[in-house]
């Protein structure tokens, strides 16, 4: 893996790994996933993967006026291998406490899953069998 430029979180965090962020774009919001993660996607996942982004998207929507940045909440994991989510500067603090606590539930399960598709590239890869190139597009709408 390439070593490049020291990526931080919108807590300021050293970042290990980025996996996902929730972009702010127009009137709606782009869920933005790791590009290497995405090339190995396997469609199951996805399909697992799908009404989690959904479910943050209607939540984030809610509250996006209140956003201070374009990105909205981001899904890392840190230089301490812990996965990290966190929220446009300020924002929790509007959140209802329930819908807070469902939207990291659901950060984290999807934090889950791409760390299944990590997993299982992995192990394709050291059992010699080739991973097929994925059909599924995460790229952002635009």
């Amino acid at each position: 893996m390439k070593q490049g430029k020291q990526r931080q979180n919108l807590a300021g965090n050293d970042v290990s790994l980025f996996l996902f962020r929730f972009e702010l774009h127009g009137a709606g919001i782009d869920f933005v996933l790791n590009e290497v993660i995405a090339a190995d996607m396997y469609e199951d996942l996805d399909e697992q993967l799908k009404p989690l982004v959904h479910a943050c998207c209607a939540t984030l929507l809610r509250y996006r006026h209140w956003s201070l940045s374009k990105t909205i909440m981001d899904g890392n994991i840190l230089l301490s291998g812990e996965f990290e989510v966190m929220l446009s500067q300020g924002l929790g603090r509007y959140l209802i406490p329930h819908e807070k606590a469902r939207l990291f539930q659901d950060a984290k399960q999807i934090a889950v899953l791409l760390d299944m598709v990590m997993h299982r590239s992995t192990q394709a890869e050291q059992a010699g069998r080739p991973q097929p190139p994925a059909a599924i597009d995460h790229a952002p709408r635009g």
